[in-house]
């Protein structure tokens, strides 16, 4: 699963594929999502195929959204909660087969 919305970074570049990679919990304080954002839904195919030589023949960005601990929070959930963020409100979600 993944989300799709134009995301224009500072530098001009429109990420528009973004990912959970991670969730990390850190007991009673907070969790923690791991986002991997990408050009386009091909150049995270070519890292997930394992199309690239080197991690810098992609361009991916990875950012970390902190919200209050959630020890239950399954991936369904956390893509649910990051589209009600004022970043991803309105984005679409992405179904996709495993490799």
């Amino acid at each position: 699963m993944a989300l799709k919305k134009t995301i224009i970074l500072e530098n001009g570049i429109p990420m528009s594929y973004h990912r959970i990679a991670e969730i990390k919990n850190i007991v009673n304080n907070s969790t923690m999502l791991i986002i991997h954002s990408y050009i386009n839904q091909e150049q995270r195919n070519r890292e997930k195929n394992h199309e690239i030589r080197f991690s810098d023949d992609i361009y991916k960005i990875i950012e970390q959204v902190k919200i209050a601990y959630n020890d239950k929070l399954d991936i369904v959930s956390a893509y649910e909660y990051l589209k009600t963020t004022e970043k991803y409100l309105d984005a679409e979600d992405i179904f996709e087969e495993e490799v």
